[in-house]
């Protein structure tokens, strides 16, 4: 119910009072479980916490440029599984911010450049590695809707688009067996 009001009112607009009702409980009952809105939306917050540290183990764990690739792939993959998150932190940027800051003390943002300079052979290396990273992260800074409105034909656009900056080759999709003509005819002729 709290996702659904910050996402369609903004953070600053949706009240307690407004959760409680909608949840069919007394604002007291909300404070037993919650003592602030802060509270209800760091806990909204909290899937974002396994995907980035998943993120991070995999860039540390890469090896090379297409195991750099795979764990961007897989984050957009953590993307579209957790759109209402990423839907509640592009309709809250003041209140992101705010929690935004807290991350980056964390120290993740310096595990994630010490990865791209253990990694990258030399400098146009690591250039290829933060601009394919930057290409999903800052993806809903400057096409938010994009992703909201049609979330799969972005994720699919923009796996390409970090092979390109990767400088890899694009990924086929597996095609499905097809059977010998012989075959083909024979299972006609069974008809």
């Amino acid at each position: 119910v709290a996702t659904e009001l910050f996402i369609g009112q903004g953070y600053e607009s949706t009240s307690l009072r407004q959760i409680a009702d909608r949840l069919g409980i007394t604002k007291a009952a909300l404070y037993y479980h919650f003592q602030s809105k802060e509270q209800i939306f760091s806990a909204l917050l909290e899937p974002a916490s396994p995907v980035m540290a998943g993120l991070i183990e995999r860039m540390v764990a890469a090896d090379g440029l297409e195991e750099w690739a795979e764990a961007l792939d897989w984050v957009l993959v953590q993307m579209l599984e957790h759109i209402d998150l990423f839907k509640l932190t592009l309709r809250n940027r003041q209140a992101m911010a705010e929690f935004q800051s807290a991350i980056e003390h964390s120290g993740k943002n310096e595990k994630i450049r010490a990865a791209i300079r253990d990694k990258a052979a030399d400098v146009p290396q690591q250039i290829r590695m933060i601009a394919a990273l930057g290409a999903i992260t800052a993806f809903d800074d400057w096409a938010p809707d994009l992703f909201t409105d049609e979330p799969e034909v972005v994720v699919a656009e923009l796996r390409a688009a970090t092979r390109d900056i990767l400088g890899l080759p694009k990924k086929r999709r597996p095609r499905p067996a097809r059977q010998p003509v012989e075959a083909q005819g024979r299972s006609e002729d069974r008809r």
